[in-house]
């Protein structure tokens, strides 16, 4: 058996993993990342049309551990926000809301990046780290927690000894199966459908959140390169019963349903990728901590994707874990401990709670087909675009500030 020694286990080796394991090594600590699947060659991550919008908070903390740069050239500016509501009886944007980053005193509201960059990226930086092992094709058998350390053996009969377990292994976590952790779902019948579009008007580097019933259709401005045209990445909600219908298989169709379902705000649409789909759930784990263990990121929470909160909240996870942790090694003081746990538990409970509430009350509202609820929709919005102060709280909480 292959033994090793180590300050931080992460299982999960996905873009929140990446990120946690980074900023660890940042802090001069060892660490060792365990990754069930075989890492995909570059050529086949062609298909992966998600991305990320990397809201300022993240982009901060990105610059703080040293790995910004790396990503700034493919990164594509988000100067604003645009919350839409589009009047079902006309099919046309009757009412809306544009919350500008100058509003906050800053540049951008952060930078649209696709997700395949942000792990290609990631894994060509960890890969030149002496202080990092990463072990793929491999995975978490048992684990047992000591007074002073944890150890882990691995289905390939690996055994690694570490200070703490970082949970990072995703909404069907492994992890959290062998802690016997439970946890509660929520599923909402809606699926969300991603792919990517040429529209004939600028984005001008603004992003569209457009509400109508059955959820939002969201359209993030993607970087191209000059002369190619505007593009965009989508992700539309849909409920569960329309996912079979002949328009979302055919890109005709779906070029001329997108054009119409975004009330034409950046002229004709041509859905120019494959058409990928994802379930739309909530879901939480009952508890952050275990003995020597965190469960950090869609392993303890996933949320609907409305408004950049789902990766940006997982960001957050790991920003209070790091300053946590950094804190803790500048007063010498024990990483994995009880207090440790405790002083995180304390840190974040309360914070994913209320976005998981705020985020799963947002969508229920889009959800609905009740008139009154797009009155309200119509009437928030025209609320907040005539209301500065309300208008900024609502930025900050979006911005986790």
């Amino acid at each position: 058996m292959n033994c090793y020694n180590t300050d931080v286990v992460v299982c999960g080796g996905g873009i929140s993993g990446l990120i946690m394991a980074k900023s660890l090594i940042h802090l001069g600590l060892r660490v060792a990342c365990i990754e069930k699947n075989k890492v995909p060659k570059q050529e086949n991550r062609i298909n992966d049309l998600r991305s990320t919008a990397l809201l300022y908070p993240a982009v901060d903390f990105f610059k703080n551990i040293g790995i910004w740069q790396n990503f700034e050239n493919q990164a594509q500016p988000l100067n604003s926000l645009v919350i839409c509501n589009l009047n079902p009886q006309v099919g046309k944007i009757d009412s809306s809301c544009e919350f500008f980053a100058h509003d906050l005193g800053i540049n951008t509201l952060g930078y649209n990046l696709p997700n395949k960059v942000i792990i290609e990226k990631l894994q060509k930086l960890m890969m030149t780290s002496e202080r990092f092992l990463y072990l793929e094709e491999d995975y978490v058998e048992h684990i047992k927690p000591r007074s002073f350390d944890v150890v882990i053996k691995t289905n390939k009969k690996i055994q690694i000894n570490s200070k703490l377990i970082i949970a990072a292994d995703g909404r069907d976590s492994n992890i959290r199966e062998i802690l016997k952790i439970k946890k509660i779902k929520y599923d909402y019948n809606q699926r969300a459908l991603v792919f990517n579009i040429k529209h004939l008007c600028n984005h001008d580097s603004k992003s569209y959140e457009i509400y109508k019933s059955e959820g939002p259709c969201t359209l993030v401005p993607l970087k191209t390169k000059r002369f190619n045209g505007h593009f965009s990445s989508v992700v539309l909600m849909i409920d569960d019963k329309n996912t079979n219908d002949e328009i979302f298989s055919d890109k005709k169709k779906l070029s001329n349903f997108i054009t119409q379902r975004t009330g034409n705000i950046l002229g004709d649409c041509q859905v120019k990728s494959e058409v990928n789909n994802f379930p739309i759930i909530s879901q939480a784990a009952l508890t952050l901590t275990y003995e020597r263990t965190i469960l950090l990121a869609e392993t303890a929470h996933v949320l609907p994707p409305i408004g950049a909160q789902g990766l940006n909240t997982s960001i957050h996870d790991i920003k209070n874990l790091f300053q946590l942790t950094e804190k803790r090694l500048k007063n010498n003081l024990e990483i994995g401990d009880f207090e440790f746990l405790k002083d995180y538990k304390n840190l974040r409970k309360k914070q994913i709670t209320s976005r998981m509430l705020s985020v799963h009350l947002l969508n229920k509202l889009s959800i609905s087909k009740n008139e009154v609820v797009s009155d309200i929709r119509k009437f928030g919005l025209n609320f907040l675009s005539n209301n500065k102060i309300s208008k900024k709280i609502a930025m900050k909480f979006g911005m986790f500030q």
